[in-house]
């Protein structure tokens, strides 16, 4: 069966586009509802200003049918007894009657024409309600799913955030294990099988010498018992340097000591070892990973800082530990530390070390003025 490659960061991104998508979404439905809430306010407001134009329409209407009602009436006198009235009375009593048939025809249409515009304003009102309610409902529901799928998709989101920091971290930690089997190869292959190598040659001499130069071969023996307790003394220190069994006896503060008190002896520079608070005894964990700091802090400053001092200081908190390493070297630019990883690995190992334990890491360093590492790790 073919293997299925998990691009945590893909899936990330798609998680983060769906989102933006549903969100989108969410806000132009919301967008629709508001319009249509304004849109039905406006035809509600409407709709009553024309309610009011018919019912003054209406009483305009029955005004003008009484008055066309009594023109008529008058009409109708003038024209029986027309001998009664001049031709002027009789000529404005047609054109009056005309004049308010006019009128009532005019204010009958224009009630008929409003009444059509509310029937239709009302239909409209009535379908805008209904996509009110709609789009509401909508909004809503996809108010319900956006957070339903934001939980989720927020859960995955992290799951996978978790995937890919632990396939970098387990990437680190390949890499940290490689850097560390190439040091100890080195470290062999500079000290110990060295010589070894040495001593097969003076083994060799002394097959040849040893029985016509005895005085030369008492001296060669010497030299062989040399390089013997100096082989033996460069195993130790790498095992010392791999795992101190000595931390699981006699604490950090005893281990860490007689490691500054070494790496002064071998590198010529001072360093200065303190320790402050009550001293109590730490979880294994601890201990191992304050001595890894402090022997990363000294190898950087042995490859990089060229100081002549260095101050270690340790201190027992009731609630943490803390652990400080500054030197007097030549510092370093902290904002181009990621570009030089490569040279400064052990910085980078610090921090990664001392995060698994929930610790915190401060680094102070300027060209020409220095380093401090401080980092503070909680006691559980």
């Amino acid at each position: 069966m073919k293997r299925v490659h998990l691009d945590a960061k893909h899936l990330e991104n798609v998680i983060r586009n769906t989102i933006e998508a549903v969100e989108k979404g969410h806000e132009e439905t919301f967008k629709i509802a508001e319009h249509a809430k304004k849109e039905c306010e406006r035809l509600e407001k409407d709709l009553e200003q024309i309610k009011k134009n018919i019912a003054e329409t209406i009483k305009t209407v029955e005004k003008l049918e009484k008055m066309e009602k009594n023109s008529k009436y008058q009409l109708m006198v003038v024209s029986r007894d027309f001998e009664n009235y001049s031709e002027e009375d009789i000529k404005a009593a047609y054109e009056r009657s005309r004049e308010i048939q006019i009128m009532l025809t005019l204010e009958r249409e224009r009630e008929k024409q409003l009444r059509e515009k509310r029937d239709e304003m009302e239909r409209n009102l009535k379908n805008m309600q209904d996509i009110l309610k709609k789009a509401e409902r909508v909004t809503l529901q996809m108010g319900v799913a956006l957070n339903f799928l934001k939980g989720n998709l927020q859960d995955l989101s992290e799951k996978l955030t978790d995937i890919n920091q632990k396939q970098l971290f387990a990437g680190k930690i390949i890499k940290a294990q490689e850097e560390e089997r190439k040091a100890i190869a080195r470290e062999i292959h500079d000290g110990p099988a060295q010589s070894m190598a040495n001593l097969l040659v003076h083994l060799e001499v002394l097959e040849k010498i040893y029985e016509d130069d005895p005085d030369a071969v008492k001296r060669e023996l010497k030299d062989l018992k040399k390089i013997a307790k100096n082989t033996l003394a460069e195993i130790r220190k790498i095992i010392f340097n791999l795992r101190p069994s000595a931390l699981d006896d006699l604490g950090i503060e005893a281990v860490a000591r007689r490691y500054c008190s070494e790496f002064q002896e071998e590198t010529g520079i001072s360093v200065d070892f303190v320790v402050l608070g009550e001293r109590v005894k730490l979880d294994s964990n601890v201990e191992i990973t304050l001595f890894r700091v402090i022997q990363e802090a000294l190898s950087n400053v042995k490859k990089h800082a060229m100081a002549r001092n260095v101050r270690v200081k340790l201190e027992f908190l009731s609630e943490a530990v803390n652990l400080g390493v500054e030197d007097d070297g030549v510092g370093f630019d902290i904002e181009k530390l990621d570009e030089k990883e490569g040279d400064h690995f052990g910085i980078t190992n610090i921090k990664e070390r001392v995060d698994l334990l929930s610790g915190t890491v401060r680094i102070r360093s300027e060209v020409g003025c220095g380093t401090n590492i401080f980092i503070s790790i909680p006691l559980r």
